[in-house]
């Protein structure tokens, strides 16, 4: 699979895990293990309940941590070919030596010198000196959830090899099997928890082979030329939560649809993690004020107005940022104007001994374009200020819908505010969502801060570009410093031309990012919010007891290939299935 279509799979199934906090997939997807052939798919091991790993991860309890990416390259159909296992052991502590336990085999140090030991029991001792330790290995051994791709052609089954080359309608499916669980008891009754993960599956279809294309429990992005794919599912949650389908229909597969011509398929992209359901779901009786479960009701009702605060939120940086993008494009016209007349006056100081009056014309010329270039400087600083206030209303509407209690977020206290509740945090999800709200807050002010440099620059050019105009006549003796001045001047509005387009793009590219998170949180208030309320608002003690277990196994399962009792881990699943192509 080439790399420009990895990166696309990988920028959509990040999008889908943005809410999620679920860290480190686009590396995971972007930077593959580096394999040759793929042997034949390892025998399955027996199937059933199997033990978890007793350790979750917490990144303030002084631990060394295991961050596993597991990828797994199958065949078309899904099954499986080779597990390769990528292991970064961050050692936290500055350790010399760490005891790690390891099933893999092959093991190789992948970024370092660092050389280890394998004892019993699965056990590995690296010689770390105090370094991290990033390793990979192949494992034979059964996932914790079976991914299986099936394919039919105009209503009936077809294997993906006779499938190549083929044209008619086309029915592909991922189906999600999740084995990993835990029998728990719950109102006196042993019950099956399944670890939840979330399936995210992602197709790049190319345009001349497919249309019409439909998805169900997934999202279609189409650019023109290509389809891009992105379907999402949680195997086993269901059951877990022990809910009627009629009450809350919880996906656990995925399935497109689409007429072919010339059948052919890329590298489809599977990811499955757990970390997001880690931190997701609140002990029922916890110091977050839910000491009656009867709150929750209102908890319910404070959602719903959260959710539409985001939604007007969201409309007024749309309207914002449209604003923004119109000073924008009066801006770009003020630069060329400034260019053009940058280019008359260098033009007259290299010509001075062709006359002084071509030099006043640029310097004329200069000052007007200068002129009509902080004319917008008003309406430029009020859109920017505009973008930011709804930037932080939305922030303020992020925080309480999140129940974080902080004071109001403004220009001038956000910083404070945010580094105090991330530091409250720590690395948990909630503090890593926080922390990427308060970077983009510190990249728009970076861009307000520079911006209003910027206009203030503009005002005193023109002001100073004025003054020049007026005093043409005692710069005639200078006119040899003027000339070597006059041509750097040019060279930086040039610069500033030619970086101008770049800045209508991505006004350009924020506008319709916003017009987008409006029409998504539309849809997750419709899709997602709505229904967790008109399902969940009677009585919530026993789906909270099923929540609070579900979080519980999956804050046990941190591992796939082995960890140490000293360690915290983490752990992702990466599925790559071939290429589906017809024989020449």
């Amino acid at each position: 699979m080439k790399k420009p279509v990895v990166k696309i799979l990988s920028i959509t199934l990040c999008v889908l895990l943005a809410l999620g906090g679920v860290g480190g997939v686009a590396y995971a997807v972007n930077n593959p293990a580096e394999t040759g052939p793929a042997p034949a798919a390892p025998a399955p091991v027996d199937s059933g309940a199997k033990a978890v790993p007793t350790s979750s991860y917490d990144p303030d309890a002084g631990k060394n941590v295991k961050d596993e990416t597991v990828y797994v390259l199958a065949h078309a159909d899904g099954a499986v070919q080779k597990i390769i296992v990528s292991s970064w052991i961050q050692n936290a502590l500055g350790q010399d030596s760490i005891d790690d336990v390891t099933q893999l085999t092959g093991i190789e140090n992948v970024k370092g010198n660092e050389t280890f030991t394998l004892g019993g029991d699965h056990s590995c001792v690296w010689d770390a000196q105090g370094n991290d330790i990033y390793y990979q290995g192949e494992i034979d051994k059964e996932l914790p959830v079976d991914v299986a791709v099936s394919y039919t052609l105009d209503g009936r089954p077809i294997a993906p090899a006779e499938l190549a080359g083929q044209s008619g309608k086309v029915v592909i499916r991922f189906d999600y099997t999740n084995n990993q669980y835990e029998l728990v008891s719950i109102n006196g009754r042993q019950e099956k928890i399944y670890v939840p993960f979330a399936m995210l599956t992602g197709l790049l279809l190319d345009n001349g082979v497919f249309s019409n294309v439909s998805v169900t429990n997934g999202k279609i992005m189409n650019d023109g030329e290509r389809t891009i794919v992105a379907g999402l599912a949680f195997p086993g949650l269901q059951d877990s939560l022990g809910l009627d389908r009629d009450t809350l229909d919880l996906p656990d597969y995925v399935e497109i649809t689409a007429d072919v011509t010339n059948f052919e398929l890329e590298t489809t992209v599977t990811v499955a993690a757990n970390e997001l359901f880690n931190d997701a779901a609140g002990k029922a009786q916890s110091h977050d004020g839910l000491d009656d479960i009867g709150e929750l009701d209102g908890k319910l009702d404070e959602l719903t107005d959260a959710m539409e605060q985001l939604i007007d939120g969201s409309s007024r940086l749309y309207d914002g940022l449209c604003t923004l993008l119109t000073s924008s494009e009066e801006l770009v016209q003020g630069i060329d104007r400034l260019a053009a007349g940058a280019a008359q006056l260098k033009q007259g100081a290299d010509g001075l001994s062709a006359g002084a009056a071509q030099l006043q014309e640029g310097a004329a010329a200069l000052s007007q374009g200068l002129s009509a270039l902080a004319e917008n400087n008003a309406t430029l600083n009020a859109g920017a200020a505009q973008v930011f206030q709804t930037l932080l209303a939305a922030a303020n509407s992020q925080l309480a819908a999140a129940g974080v209690q902080a004071p109001e977020l403004t220009m001038e206290n956000y910083d404070q505010v945010l580094e105090g509740v991330i530091a409250a945090a720590g690395e948990s999800p909630a503090g890593q969502q926080i922390a990427a709200l308060k970077a983009s807050l510190d990249s728009y002010n970076g861009f307000y801060q520079g911006l209003q440099g910027y206009t203030a620059g503009v005002e005193q050019s023109a002001a100073g570009a004025g003054e020049l105009n007026s005093g043409m006549g005692t710069l005639k003796n200078g006119a040899d410093s003027l000339s070597a001045g006059a041509g750097q001047l040019y060279d930086g509005i040039l610069t500033m031309k030619d970086s101008a387009p770049a800045l209508i793009d991505g006004v350009t590219q924020l506008r319709d990012g916003a017009m987008e998170l409006n029409g998504g949180l539309k849809q997750f208030n419709e899709q997602g919010v709505q229904k967790l309320v008109d399902a969940f608002g009677g009585d919530l003690s026993g789906l909270m007891d099923r929540v609070e277990a579900l979080r519980d196994v999956s804050e046990r399962y941190n591992t796939f290939s082995g960890i140490s009792g000293d360690m915290d881990g983490q752990v992702k699943f990466v599925w790559r299935t071939e290429a589906v192509t017809a024989q020449n």
